[in-house]
């Protein structure tokens, strides 16, 4: 920790954008998990899926629309005037009652958790000029981040304790934007835009598929959100109601299976960067994935110890997925490429959007628990195109 702390100090800029990216992961993170089981509260447990992607189908239309505001308010007032929203949007769901304004706010905070996402992307690919030392600045990027995946969840269930009070966890999201704005308002309100060319998704995806290796690893990056949106969906829901965690049993299991993110990603960037390459580490990473998700099937003790070493295996693949993917994909593009890094970053809600709903009508037919094996089958797909990508060493 205080290795990384030293580094960010030394960064300058990259250091502010790591601070940045470190309070907006708090303020993601902290609601994550919770965020399904807080709407079972007011539709049926097999319709939350479909509200989360209704909401990321609007976060896709959201990125599609970003370049025009780029262009038009430059990134730092778009970063500017979606963090002011994203803050409104949380602190509705920490003080609302009314269900149908509950749901528009959780909306607005899925499609501009997006944008902000994206604003950062676009400041840090503008300020890395050598593309030579893109797996170690986006590996600490990544792990400065996942220290707010890792503490942010367990804040959580802390908060919600066993009586589910989400409305203190909510409040507590919103606090966190505080210092995110903050840090945009000190630090970048000169920011210097280069021209954002319009996004025109068609056109970009066939410029995708031209270039095979871009194309090979954003599939590999989309079967890993379409793994994490299902994971984000059913997992709360199925530890708290089928196996019967409290949510401070279950901050504990999720503290121990977000680990890895803080332990591995960054080395495994700059293991990438000087030895490996991405596409060893990646199809490594995908093999751990499916293989311990399918473990999940057979666990149904509620046992804080066995459900948090068999999730911490999960993460491990993940982390290397992560990392990996987000290596390859930046070391092809530029800070002006953003219709490309718009696509790329399209492949979250896009995969929050498909996951939720293939589960939803595959729930009509099957139990929840057979969506782990189901979901281990779908990962081990990735290595047919993790076989077809040129490493980068």
């Amino acid at each position: 920790m205080e290795f990384i702390l030293r580094n960010i100090h030394r960064a300058g800029v990259f250091g502010w954008l790591y601070m940045a990216n470190l309070f907006l992961g708090f303020h993601f993170f902290t609601v994550h998990y919770i965020n399904s089981s807080f709407l079972s509260g007011f539709v049926p447990e097999s319709q939350v899926g479909l509200l989360f992607a209704s909401a990321n189908a609007l976060a896709v239309l959201a990125l599609g629309a970003a370049t025009i505001f780029l262009n038009k308010f430059g990134n730092y007032h778009t970063a500017l005037v979606a963090g002011g929203l994203d803050f409104a949007a949380v602190l509705g769901l920490a003080t609302l009652t009314d269900p149908g304004w509950l749901l528009v706010c959780f909306a607005l905070h899925t499609l501009l958790v997006v944008v902000l996402i994206f604003t950062l992307d676009v400041f840090l690919e503008n300020e890395t000029l050598d593309e030579a030392n893109t797996g170690n600045v986006r590996g600490i990027f990544l792990s400065v981040a996942t220290l707010a995946s890792l503490f942010g969840p367990m804040l959580a269930g802390y908060l919600a304790g066993v009586e589910n009070n989400y409305q203190y966890v909510y409040l507590a999201s919103a606090l966190f934007l505080v210092p995110f704005v903050g840090i945009l308002m000190k630090e970048f309100a000169t920011f210097k835009d280069p021209h954002y060319p319009s996004f025109a998704p068609m056109r970009t995806f066939v410029t995708l598929c031209k270039d095979g290796n871009v194309f090979h690893i954003a599939v590999a990056q989309f079967l890993m959100r379409f793994y994490f949106a299902w994971m984000v969906v059913y997992l709360p829901i199925y530890l708290h109601t089928d196996i019967g965690l409290t949510w401070p049993e279950i901050g504990i299991v999720l503290f121990l299976m977000l680990l890895p993110y803080v332990l591995l990603e960054w080395p495994a960037g700059m293991i990438a960067d000087c030895c490996l390459g991405e596409k060893e580490l990646l199809a490594i990473g995908i093999i751990i994935t499916s293989l311990s998700t399918a473990v999940l099937f057979f666990l149904s003790v509620p046992s804080i110890a066995l459900w948090g070493i068999v999730l911490f295996m999960t993460r491990v693949g993940t982390a290397l997925m992560e990392s990996m993917t987000e290596t390859y994909f930046f070391k092809h593009v530029d800070g002006d490429d953003t219709d490309m890094i718009g696509f790329f970053r399209m492949l979250r809600p896009l995969a929050y959007m498909l996951g939720p709903l293939t589960a939803t009508i595959l729930l009509y037919f099957i139990s929840l628990e057979l969506l782990w094996l189901i979901l281990a089958g779908i990962m081990l797909y990735g290595l047919v195109h993790v076989k077809a990508i040129v490493d980068t060493r």
